[in-house]
């Protein structure tokens, strides 16, 4: 048995960085992005959600919804101006703005009858939110500063790059199936022939066990390194 090639080393380490300057990156490339089309598709489905919500609180109390309504694009605008030049992640962006919309509504929500329907207020909060947020990108674009989430991004990392990771190993351990651990350690050494000449090949179920082997480690192991990255990140 051979131990890990020195390539190996070299596409786990540079698979590592890549996943470090994402962000930077990211934020890098929304400085010349313009408004997506994602961003005014964004506005007219967010705007269903908020009727529908308000349809809900109606039935209750419809001035709370105004009330959420007007905080709610005021915070919002008021956020975006206040906080100067430094690019900031939408969801850190939402999650300050929701906590201000939340204590400024407080007063009013006691004395409604939705003060027991906390839920729906919280749901009507967020969507409030998100509609003002995207009203204020179509708008301002990346004057705004604000780092939005790609869903494309969110599936590469947590879907695609570990696949293809698994993909990638795999089809090199299939050519190489003594060669990358941990799969190798499945691979019996082998040993020349008594009466001299080329090594025995290897046997096909312990190349399809080592292949398999490596496929879910590696597969795996890219994924929870992912994982790892983002909780760093949000701490």
């Amino acid at each position: 048995m051979n131990l890990i090639e020195p390539w190996i080393i070299v596409i786990c380490t540079g698979s590592f960085f890549i996943i470090l300057l994402t962000h930077f990156i990211r934020r890098v490339g929304s400085a010349f992005r313009r408004v997506s089309r994602r961003v005014a598709r964004g506005v007219v489905r967010q705007s269903r959600v908020v009727r529908r919500v308000q349809r809900r609180i109606a039935k209750t109390d419809p001035t709370i919804f105004k009330a959420i309504n007007a905080s709610s694009l005021k915070h919002v605008e008021k956020a975006i101006n206040n906080k100067g030049k430094k690019w900031i992640k939408e969801k850190d962006f939402k999650k300050k703005v929701k906590s201000e919309v939340a204590i400024e509504i407080e007063d009013q929500l006691q004395k409604s009858p939705m003060r027991d329907m906390r839920p729906l207020v919280d749901k009507t909060i967020e969507a409030t939110i998100d509609l003002a947020f995207l009203k204020e990108i179509s708008k301002r674009g990346d004057q705004a500063g604000i780092v939005m989430t790609s869903p494309i991004a969110k599936l590469f990392w947590r879907l695609l790059f570990p696949l293809a990771t698994a993909g990638v190993l795999g089809g090199l351990t299939y050519v190489y199936p003594d060669k990358i651990p941990p799969g190798s350690l499945t691979i019996p050494e082998r040993v020349p022939p008594p009466t001299g000449g080329p090594l025995l090949p290897v046997d096909p179920l312990d190349i399809v066990q080592s292949t398999a082997i490596n496929a879910a480690v590696f597969g795996i192991g890219a994924l929870v390194l992912v994982g790892l990255i983002i909780l760093i990140r949000r701490r």
